[in-house]
């Protein structure tokens, strides 16, 4: 997961507000309902400040305006064209090797708009800039217009824009050999036990609701196939000690350039510590 700073505030000179003015100019529907929105931006920013937008409760607006707060966000609107923008000029200021993925799995590219509080349900955050985050369209699908989870009432999914999964180290890989002495890989969520614990729920919600365990173990042997002849060639004319010094050395040179929690991170690490995997890699190594 990568997370995003805010927007700078005012954008450009521009409050969110402003920028839902520019859509709305023209639709005569919405003026009679300027102050309404407002007070609904105003709530919604609080509500990000806080860190508790899963909390908001739906405006009421009913038709014709609600249909015309929902119009006003297409794909090609300047919202969304502007919120592109920042996520590609973040991504490549960052200097992150995930570059351009979906923040909410770091797998695919983000190839659609997420509607934070889904439009459906608050037409008036429509085009609302906090609203709208980048993402795959995977990661659209599964997390629906659901908000709140009915067991821990904690958000279905992390809100990337205040809250941090780098905070501590959650994921893991377990290696194991089959039959034939080759690795197999598993993913998994294992928290330290001072993490936050509603953070932890939090995460344990995004993973589940996302499916992400499943896809990383759907990925994992795409990301091992491309890890495995660097581990080769590092191993090269030496002993085990020699090659994990090695590997070791290339491991902190890279990681700074991914999250923590990134699905490679984790995989890089089983394959340092592993007992299971350190006997595979025996097979490579110069026997002195």
């Amino acid at each position: 997961m990568i997370s995003y700073p805010l927007y700078t505030s005012p954008i450009n000179g521009r409050t969110p507000f402003d920028e839902y003015k520019t859509e709305a100019n023209g639709v005569p529907e919405l003026k009679s309902i300027e102050a309404e929105v407002l007070a609904c931006y105003k709530e919604y920013e609080d509500a990000v400040n806080n860190g508790i937008v899963h909390t908001l409760k739906p405006h009421g607006f009913v038709q014709p305006e609600k249909g015309k707060l929902q119009d006003l966000y297409s794909s090609d609107c300047d919202i969304a064209k502007k919120v592109r923008s920042y996520h590609n000029g973040f991504t490549k200021a960052t200097r992150r090797i995930y570059h351009n993925k979906c923040p909410y799995c770091v797998l695919s590219e983000p190839n659609t708009l997420e509607h934070i509080l889904p439009k459906g349900k608050y037409p008036e955050y429509a085009v609302h800039v906090y609203n709208l985050i980048p993402c795959c369209s995977k990661c659209n699908s599964h997390k629906g217009e659901a908000i709140v989870d009915s067991i821990n009432g904690l958000p279905h999914t992390l809100n990337l824009y205040y809250h941090d999964p780098e905070k501590f180290q959650f994921l893991q890989v377990d290696c194991f050999l089959d039959a034939h002495n080759q690795p197999l890989f598993s993913y998994k969520l294992t928290f330290p036990s001072d993490a936050d614990p509603d953070l932890a729920s939090i995460i344990t919600n995004h993973f589940k609701r996302l499916h992400l365990i499943e896809r990383y173990n759907e990925e994992v042997i795409k990301t091992y196939t491309a890890i495995e002849p660097i581990i080769k060639s590092l191993c090269s004319g030496k002993t085990l000690e020699e090659a994990f010094s090695a590997i070791l050395d290339y491991f902190h040179t890279v990681s700074p350039n991914y999250g923590i929690n990134h699905h490679w991170i984790a995989l890089f690490q089983c394959l340092i510590s592993s007992p299971q995997y350190h006997t595979y890699l025996n097979n490579f190594c110069n026997k002195k």
